[in-house]
């Protein structure tokens, strides 16, 4: 795909890393399609070609979308409708969890069809440089090899992954950056409710040195405290400290009852038992 031009369809954190990535591999950025123009544009943002939707030609070798998952469908119908054909064309989306199936107008109107993911989080407009960053392809092989080496221009590591796996795929992602952040929150919480004065430091020096351990040993040699000990009355006493905190006690009894089925763990079954007993 050298020098085959570029359109962006939505504007969010994604599309903002993925605009400054394009321009810094000299790769021509031919609009990015939005609402409307923004009024006050970061610094970052300012020589850009933005273009509203009613103005957008659409046709860009590569039209890669950047919305919402519940939009994918509908702006693939709404290109589609507003090109009539787009043969010789390729329409691609970012989400981790819709197939390619999503983009079928696209399809049908000629386009060659895939998803592009990265593996990252994009928490802010500020762009993540994605130099080394995975990126997980869905598409026929025709088309996954030039998508790849897409990526590869970006500074990405691409990866193919099938369709009917997507979803497990997006829910490992979900697991391993939001669900992480939910469960240290969770964690704060449960340290300010203990009267620690800095909930974040306490978990903080915890959650890094378990984080490094856990890539450099693995799991399974990084597990301890009560659970890896079997410390059965210890446990007992957490769920009855949190049994006013419903969310809490649920969140701990749920990853206990996951580490006593896929972690090292001593006396398992009593373990297993006093969490099974102690619902809230």
């Amino acid at each position: 795909m050298k020098n085959r031009d570029i359109c962006i369809i939505g504007y969010g954190n994604w599309g903002a890393s993925l605009a400054q990535a394009l321009v810094s591999a000299e790769l021509p950025l031919r609009e990015i399609v939005v609402r409307q123009k923004p009024r006050k544009p970061l610094t970052q943002d300012q020589s850009l070609p933005f273009v509203p939707w009613r103005e957008a030609k659409l046709d860009a070798a590569i039209l890669w979308l950047c919305v919402p998952d519940g939009a994918v469908a509908d702006t693939a119908a709404r290109i589609a409708a507003k090109r009539g054909r787009l043969k010789g064309q390729v329409v691609i989306h970012s989400s981790g969890a819709l197939t390619a199936a999503a983009l079928e107008p696209a399809r049908v109107a000629g386009a060659a069809v895939g998803s592009v993911h990265p593996v990252m989080t994009f928490p802010t407009r500020q762009p993540v440089p994605l130099r080394g960053v995975l990126f997980g392809i869905e598409a026929t092989p025709s088309l996954q090899r030039p998508l790849a080496t897409l990526v590869r221009r970006l500074g990405g590591k691409p990866f193919g992954i099938e369709s009917g796996r997507k979803a497990l795929y997006h829910a490992a992602g979900t697991l391993s950056s939001p669900l992480i952040v939910s469960a240290l929150a969770a964690a704060m919480e449960t340290a300010a409710l203990a009267g620690v004065a800095q909930p974040a430091a306490f978990v903080q020096a915890l959650a890094q040195a378990t984080v490094a351990n856990v890539f450099a040993h693995g799991p399974e040699n990084s597990f301890s405290g009560p659970f890896a000990r079997g410390d059965v009355e210890t446990i007992e006493l957490h769920l009855r400290a949190l049994a006013g905190h419903p969310m809490l006690h649920g969140l701990y009894r749920s990853l206990g009852l996951y580490a006593t089925k896929a972690l090292p763990v001593a006396r398992r079954h009593s373990l297993q038992t006093v969490l099974k007993r102690m619902r809230n």
